[in-house]
Protein backbone atom coordinates (compact mmCIF):
# COMPACT_ATOMS: atom_id res chain seq x y z
CA UNK A 1 0.00 0.00 0.00
CA UNK A 2 1.49 3.13 -0.85
CA UNK A 3 0.74 5.91 1.40
CA UNK A 4 0.70 10.31 1.16
CA UNK A 5 4.03 11.75 2.43
CA UNK A 6 5.11 15.60 1.37
CA UNK A 7 7.62 15.29 -0.89
CA UNK A 8 8.91 18.73 -1.15
CA UNK A 9 7.56 22.20 -0.17
CA UNK A 10 6.72 23.08 -3.91
CA UNK A 11 5.60 19.57 -5.20
CA UNK A 12 2.58 18.03 -3.06
CA UNK A 13 2.12 14.77 -5.69
CA UNK A 14 0.72 11.20 -5.34
CA UNK A 15 1.15 8.43 -7.26
CA UNK A 16 -1.75 8.25 -9.07
CA UNK A 17 -0.97 11.88 -10.41
CA UNK A 18 2.77 11.04 -11.05
CA UNK A 19 3.91 13.53 -13.49
CA UNK A 20 6.45 13.39 -16.08
CA UNK A 21 8.02 16.03 -17.93
CA UNK A 22 10.85 16.48 -20.65
CA UNK A 23 11.98 19.69 -21.72
CA UNK A 24 14.78 20.64 -23.78
CA UNK A 25 18.39 20.74 -23.01
CA UNK A 26 19.80 24.01 -21.45
CA UNK A 27 22.36 26.38 -23.10
CA UNK A 28 25.55 24.41 -23.81
CA UNK A 29 24.02 21.22 -22.94
CA UNK A 30 24.82 18.70 -25.79
CA UNK A 31 22.39 15.90 -27.75
CA UNK A 32 23.23 12.74 -29.01
CA UNK A 33 22.07 12.54 -32.79
CA UNK A 34 19.49 10.65 -31.67
CA UNK A 35 18.14 13.00 -30.01
CA UNK A 36 18.24 15.79 -32.68
CA UNK A 37 16.41 13.38 -34.85
CA UNK A 38 14.17 12.25 -32.65
CA UNK A 39 13.32 15.44 -30.94
CA UNK A 40 13.28 14.13 -26.99
CA UNK A 41 14.49 16.72 -24.97
CA UNK A 42 17.82 16.26 -22.46
CA UNK A 43 15.75 15.85 -18.94
CA UNK A 44 12.99 14.41 -17.29
CA UNK A 45 11.77 14.64 -13.56
CA UNK A 46 9.40 12.59 -11.07
CA UNK A 47 8.43 12.29 -7.88
CA UNK A 48 6.56 9.99 -5.72
CA UNK A 49 4.70 9.72 -2.60
CA UNK A 50 5.52 5.77 -2.23
CA UNK A 51 7.27 4.32 0.95
CA UNK A 52 9.74 1.65 -0.35
CA UNK A 53 9.29 -1.80 1.23
CA UNK A 54 12.43 -3.44 2.81
CA UNK A 55 13.38 -6.67 1.73
CA UNK A 56 14.56 -9.14 4.00
CA UNK A 57 16.48 -12.58 3.68
CA UNK A 58 15.97 -15.92 5.90
CA UNK A 59 18.70 -17.96 4.74
CA UNK A 60 19.60 -19.96 8.03
CA UNK A 61 23.17 -20.15 7.01
CA UNK A 62 23.61 -15.98 6.74
CA UNK A 63 23.63 -14.20 10.16
CA UNK A 64 23.40 -9.96 10.45
CA UNK A 65 27.09 -10.56 11.85
CA UNK A 66 28.94 -12.16 9.09
CA UNK A 67 30.87 -10.19 6.87
CA UNK A 68 28.81 -10.78 3.84
CA UNK A 69 25.54 -10.22 5.44
CA UNK A 70 25.07 -7.38 3.45
CA UNK A 71 26.27 -8.20 0.62
CA UNK A 72 24.07 -11.37 0.49
CA UNK A 73 20.99 -9.31 1.13
CA UNK A 74 21.54 -7.03 -1.57
CA UNK A 75 22.05 -8.91 -3.99
CA UNK A 76 19.11 -11.47 -3.53
CA UNK A 77 17.09 -8.59 -3.46
CA UNK A 78 18.21 -7.37 -6.72
CA UNK A 79 17.25 -10.60 -8.12
CA UNK A 80 20.88 -11.44 -8.57
CA UNK A 81 21.82 -14.32 -6.34
CA UNK A 82 19.26 -17.20 -4.86
CA UNK A 83 19.07 -19.85 -2.20
CA UNK A 84 18.11 -23.38 -1.97
CA UNK A 85 15.17 -24.96 -1.64
CA UNK A 86 16.11 -25.80 2.22
CA UNK A 87 16.25 -22.46 2.91
CA UNK A 88 19.72 -22.38 2.99
CA UNK A 89 22.44 -19.99 1.21
CA UNK A 90 25.72 -22.68 1.46
CA UNK A 91 28.44 -18.83 1.48
CA UNK A 92 31.30 -21.67 1.74
CA UNK A 93 30.56 -23.52 -1.58
CA UNK A 94 32.50 -22.58 -4.59
CA UNK A 95 30.33 -21.22 -7.60
CA UNK A 96 30.48 -21.73 -10.94
CA UNK A 97 31.44 -19.63 -13.99
CA UNK A 98 27.56 -19.73 -15.24
CA UNK A 99 26.93 -18.80 -11.93
CA UNK A 100 29.20 -15.90 -12.19
CA UNK A 101 28.17 -14.50 -14.97
CA UNK A 102 24.46 -14.46 -13.88
CA UNK A 103 25.60 -12.66 -10.87
CA UNK A 104 27.32 -10.11 -12.47
CA UNK A 105 25.10 -9.26 -14.89
CA UNK A 106 21.73 -8.98 -13.03
CA UNK A 107 24.10 -6.14 -10.05
CA UNK A 108 25.18 -4.35 -12.93
CA UNK A 109 21.54 -4.20 -14.01
CA UNK A 110 22.57 -5.22 -17.49
CA UNK A 111 19.27 -5.65 -19.66
CA UNK A 112 19.52 -9.32 -21.16
CA UNK A 113 20.62 -10.46 -24.49
CA UNK A 114 19.38 -13.46 -26.53
CA UNK A 115 20.98 -14.01 -29.33
CA UNK A 116 19.74 -16.29 -32.34
CA UNK A 117 23.35 -17.92 -32.29
CA UNK A 118 25.21 -18.79 -29.34
CA UNK A 119 28.68 -17.61 -28.72
CA UNK A 120 30.08 -20.80 -27.23
CA UNK A 121 29.60 -24.31 -28.13
CA UNK A 122 28.60 -25.60 -24.63
CA UNK A 123 26.27 -23.01 -23.59
CA UNK A 124 22.71 -23.47 -25.69
CA UNK A 125 19.34 -21.39 -26.52
CA UNK A 126 18.02 -23.20 -24.07
CA UNK A 127 20.57 -23.32 -21.44
CA UNK A 128 19.36 -21.44 -17.77
CA UNK A 129 22.78 -19.19 -18.01
CA UNK A 130 22.04 -18.70 -21.91
CA UNK A 131 21.26 -15.24 -21.78
CA UNK A 132 23.12 -14.12 -18.84
CA UNK A 133 26.60 -15.56 -20.11
CA UNK A 134 25.87 -14.11 -23.82
CA UNK A 135 25.25 -10.50 -22.05
CA UNK A 136 28.58 -11.00 -20.03
CA UNK A 137 30.05 -11.76 -23.22
CA UNK A 138 28.78 -8.55 -25.06
CA UNK A 139 30.15 -6.50 -22.41
CA UNK A 140 33.28 -8.26 -22.57
CA UNK A 141 33.70 -9.32 -19.00
CA UNK A 142 34.13 -13.13 -19.81
CA UNK A 143 35.89 -14.85 -22.74
CA UNK A 144 35.82 -18.72 -23.59
CA UNK A 145 38.41 -20.90 -24.27
CA UNK A 146 40.22 -21.71 -27.59
CA UNK A 147 38.42 -24.79 -28.59
CA UNK A 148 35.32 -22.45 -28.59
CA UNK A 149 33.69 -23.72 -25.30
CA UNK A 150 33.01 -21.59 -21.93
CA UNK A 151 32.62 -24.31 -19.16
CA UNK A 152 29.81 -22.46 -17.04
CA UNK A 153 30.26 -25.37 -14.75
CA UNK A 154 33.54 -25.25 -13.96
CA UNK A 155 34.26 -23.30 -10.21
CA UNK A 156 35.55 -19.87 -10.76
CA UNK A 157 38.79 -18.88 -9.03
CA UNK A 158 39.83 -16.18 -7.22
CA UNK A 159 42.30 -14.56 -9.87
CA UNK A 160 38.81 -14.72 -12.17
CA UNK A 161 36.60 -13.33 -10.12
CA UNK A 162 39.26 -10.02 -10.10
CA UNK A 163 39.39 -9.82 -13.48
CA UNK A 164 35.47 -10.33 -14.25
CA UNK A 165 35.28 -7.58 -11.35
CA UNK A 166 37.69 -5.20 -13.24
CA UNK A 167 36.14 -5.31 -16.63
CA UNK A 168 32.64 -5.08 -15.14
CA UNK A 169 33.42 -1.59 -13.71
CA UNK A 170 35.26 -0.20 -16.40
CA UNK A 171 38.16 0.61 -13.90
CA UNK A 172 41.22 1.44 -16.03
CA UNK A 173 43.99 -1.75 -15.13
CA UNK A 174 46.90 -0.62 -12.94
CA UNK A 175 50.48 -1.98 -13.73
CA UNK A 176 52.59 -1.14 -10.63
CA UNK A 177 56.32 -1.93 -10.97
CA UNK A 178 55.95 -3.93 -7.41
CA UNK A 179 53.42 -6.32 -6.68
CA UNK A 180 51.26 -6.25 -3.67
CA UNK A 181 51.01 -9.74 -3.59
CA UNK A 182 53.47 -12.69 -3.42
CA UNK A 183 51.92 -15.05 -5.37
CA UNK A 184 50.84 -12.37 -8.01
CA UNK A 185 53.79 -11.54 -10.22
CA UNK A 186 53.76 -8.87 -12.81
CA UNK A 187 54.33 -11.50 -15.42
CA UNK A 188 50.75 -12.75 -13.97
CA UNK A 189 47.84 -12.87 -16.69
CA UNK A 190 46.12 -11.66 -13.61
CA UNK A 191 48.13 -8.97 -12.21
CA UNK A 192 46.90 -5.88 -13.58
CA UNK A 193 43.02 -6.89 -12.76
CA UNK A 194 44.60 -8.42 -9.55
CA UNK A 195 46.11 -5.05 -8.39
CA UNK A 196 43.80 -2.88 -9.62
CA UNK A 197 40.99 -4.67 -7.45
CA UNK A 198 43.17 -4.79 -4.40
CA UNK A 199 43.64 -0.56 -4.99
CA UNK A 200 39.80 -0.49 -5.60
CA UNK A 201 39.46 -2.02 -2.36
CA UNK A 202 37.36 -4.71 -3.95
CA UNK A 203 39.78 -7.34 -2.41
CA UNK A 204 41.90 -8.15 -0.28
CA UNK A 205 44.92 -10.58 0.71
CA UNK A 206 45.57 -13.22 3.27
CA UNK A 207 48.05 -12.29 6.52
CA UNK A 208 51.21 -13.98 5.00
CA UNK A 209 51.10 -11.75 1.89
CA UNK A 210 49.87 -13.88 -0.59
CA UNK A 211 46.34 -13.53 -2.41
CA UNK A 212 46.26 -17.25 -3.93
CA UNK A 213 44.25 -16.43 -7.19
CA UNK A 214 44.21 -20.06 -8.23
CA UNK A 215 42.09 -20.27 -4.79
CA UNK A 216 38.13 -21.52 -6.18
CA UNK A 217 35.98 -18.07 -4.49
CA UNK A 218 33.02 -18.83 -2.38
CA UNK A 219 29.92 -18.44 -2.67
CA UNK A 220 30.06 -15.74 0.44
CA UNK A 221 33.42 -13.96 -1.21
CA UNK A 222 31.99 -13.41 -4.72
CA UNK A 223 28.85 -11.98 -2.76
CA UNK A 224 30.99 -9.39 -1.40
CA UNK A 225 33.32 -8.74 -4.46
CA UNK A 226 30.54 -8.22 -6.71
CA UNK A 227 28.61 -6.62 -4.04
CA UNK A 228 31.05 -4.01 -3.34
CA UNK A 229 32.39 -3.52 -7.40
CA UNK A 230 28.99 -2.70 -8.20
CA UNK A 231 27.67 -0.66 -5.55
CA UNK A 232 30.47 1.63 -6.08
CA UNK A 233 30.78 4.75 -8.15
CA UNK A 234 32.47 5.40 -11.32
CA UNK A 235 34.03 8.59 -11.64
CA UNK A 236 31.43 10.54 -13.52
CA UNK A 237 29.04 8.72 -10.95
CA UNK A 238 30.74 10.34 -8.15
CA UNK A 239 31.05 13.85 -9.45
CA UNK A 240 27.57 14.25 -10.31
CA UNK A 241 26.77 13.35 -6.48
CA UNK A 242 29.83 15.74 -5.44
CA UNK A 243 28.48 18.22 -7.83
CA UNK A 244 25.03 18.16 -6.52
CA UNK A 245 26.16 17.95 -3.01
CA UNK A 246 28.53 21.11 -3.69
CA UNK A 247 25.44 23.28 -4.69
CA UNK A 248 23.24 22.19 -1.82
CA UNK A 249 25.97 22.99 0.53
CA UNK A 250 26.00 26.45 -0.61
CA UNK A 251 22.14 26.83 0.30
CA UNK A 252 22.63 25.25 3.89
CA UNK A 253 21.08 21.91 2.83
CA UNK A 254 22.33 18.31 4.41
CA UNK A 255 25.10 16.79 2.40
CA UNK A 256 23.05 13.69 0.47
CA UNK A 257 24.64 9.92 1.18
CA UNK A 258 24.90 8.10 -1.12
CA UNK A 259 22.62 4.73 -0.99
CA UNK A 260 23.69 1.20 -2.83
CA UNK A 261 20.26 0.52 -3.55
CA UNK A 262 19.42 3.98 -4.77
CA UNK A 263 22.68 3.95 -6.90
CA UNK A 264 21.89 0.14 -8.43
CA UNK A 265 18.49 1.21 -9.26
CA UNK A 266 19.65 4.09 -10.88
CA UNK A 267 22.16 2.45 -13.10
CA UNK A 268 19.68 -0.04 -14.04
CA UNK A 269 17.51 2.52 -15.52
CA UNK A 270 20.65 4.62 -17.47
CA UNK A 271 21.82 1.26 -18.87
CA UNK A 272 18.44 0.15 -19.81
CA UNK A 273 16.83 3.79 -21.77
CA UNK A 274 20.51 4.62 -22.74
CA UNK A 275 21.40 2.44 -25.56
CA UNK A 276 17.87 2.69 -26.68
CA UNK A 277 17.98 6.52 -27.04
CA UNK A 278 14.92 6.97 -25.21
CA UNK A 279 13.90 9.55 -22.29
CA UNK A 280 11.25 8.38 -20.05
CA UNK A 281 11.12 7.18 -16.40
CA UNK A 282 9.27 3.54 -17.09
CA UNK A 283 11.67 1.00 -17.73
CA UNK A 284 11.57 -1.11 -21.35
CA UNK A 285 10.19 -4.12 -19.02
CA UNK A 286 7.05 -1.64 -17.51
CA UNK A 287 8.89 -0.81 -13.98
CA UNK A 288 8.11 2.52 -12.61
CA UNK A 289 11.32 4.27 -10.94
CA UNK A 290 9.76 2.41 -7.16
CA UNK A 291 9.40 -0.69 -8.30
CA UNK A 292 13.31 -0.32 -8.96
CA UNK A 293 14.04 0.92 -5.89
CA UNK A 294 11.95 -1.48 -4.16
CA UNK A 295 13.35 -4.11 -5.73
CA UNK A 296 17.10 -3.12 -4.23
CA UNK A 297 15.74 -3.67 -0.73
CA UNK A 298 15.80 -0.15 -0.20
CA UNK A 299 14.91 0.67 3.85
CA UNK A 300 13.47 4.35 3.31
CA UNK A 301 11.52 6.26 1.37
CA UNK A 302 11.68 6.71 -2.21
CA UNK A 303 10.92 10.56 -3.20
CA UNK A 304 11.80 11.01 -6.65
CA UNK A 305 13.95 10.68 -9.88
CA UNK A 306 15.47 12.88 -12.43
CA UNK A 307 16.97 11.76 -15.40
CA UNK A 308 19.39 12.99 -18.30
CA UNK A 309 19.89 11.61 -21.66
CA UNK A 310 22.27 13.20 -24.26
CA UNK A 311 24.30 15.00 -21.37
CA UNK A 312 28.65 14.54 -21.83
CA UNK A 313 29.46 15.52 -18.59
CA UNK A 314 28.46 15.54 -14.80
CA UNK A 315 28.48 19.56 -15.07
CA UNK A 316 26.49 19.73 -18.24
CA UNK A 317 23.55 17.50 -16.84
CA UNK A 318 23.83 18.81 -13.68
CA UNK A 319 23.33 22.36 -14.68
CA UNK A 320 20.52 21.08 -16.51
CA UNK A 321 18.71 19.81 -13.84
CA UNK A 322 19.43 22.84 -11.64
CA UNK A 323 17.93 25.07 -14.41
CA UNK A 324 14.92 23.09 -13.97
CA UNK A 325 12.56 23.91 -11.92
CA UNK A 326 10.85 20.52 -11.23
CA UNK A 327 14.35 18.97 -11.25
CA UNK A 328 15.98 21.39 -8.52
CA UNK A 329 12.75 21.03 -6.62
CA UNK A 330 13.53 17.20 -6.12
CA UNK A 331 17.44 17.68 -6.21
CA UNK A 332 16.97 20.61 -2.87
CA UNK A 333 14.44 18.72 -0.93
CA UNK A 334 15.34 19.40 2.28
CA UNK A 335 13.58 16.01 3.55
CA UNK A 336 16.06 13.82 1.28
CA UNK A 337 19.06 12.38 3.07
CA UNK A 338 20.04 9.71 0.26
CA UNK A 339 20.89 9.85 -3.45
CA UNK A 340 21.87 7.05 -5.97
CA UNK A 341 22.94 8.25 -9.28
CA UNK A 342 23.83 6.09 -11.97
CA UNK A 343 25.68 6.43 -15.78
CA UNK A 344 25.15 4.35 -18.85
CA UNK A 345 27.84 6.04 -21.43
CA UNK A 346 27.62 5.52 -25.36
CA UNK A 347 30.01 5.19 -27.52
CA UNK A 348 30.03 8.47 -28.59
CA UNK A 349 30.71 10.40 -25.94
CA UNK A 350 27.25 10.75 -24.68
CA UNK A 351 25.71 9.72 -21.26
CA UNK A 352 22.44 8.89 -19.94
CA UNK A 353 22.34 9.82 -16.14
CA UNK A 354 19.85 8.96 -13.35
CA UNK A 355 19.86 9.79 -9.74
CA UNK A 356 17.17 8.65 -7.18
CA UNK A 357 16.32 10.46 -3.66
CA UNK A 358 14.99 9.03 -0.53
CA UNK A 359 15.15 9.58 3.02
CA UNK A 360 16.04 7.12 5.56
CA UNK A 361 16.80 6.80 9.40
CA UNK A 362 20.55 7.90 10.27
Amino acid sequence: MRLRVVVSAALLLTIATMWSFYQAPQAGAKESPKQRASGTSGTSGTTADSPTVACTINFGDVQSADYFYNAVRFLYCTGAIGGYPDGTFHPNSNATRGQLSKIVVNAEGWPLVNPATPSFSDVAVDSGFYEYVETAYQHRVISGYSDGTFRPNTNITRGQLAKIVVLAQGWPVLNPTVPSFSDVPGNSPFYGYVETAAAKGAVAGYADGAFRPGNLATRGQISKIVYFAATALTVVEQETVDLINSRRASMGLGVLRVDPGLSSAARRHSSDIGPLGLCQHNGTDGTSPWDRIDATGYSGFAMGEVIGCGYATAQDVVNGWWSSPAHYAILTDANANDIGCGWWMGENGYGWQTCNTGVSAR
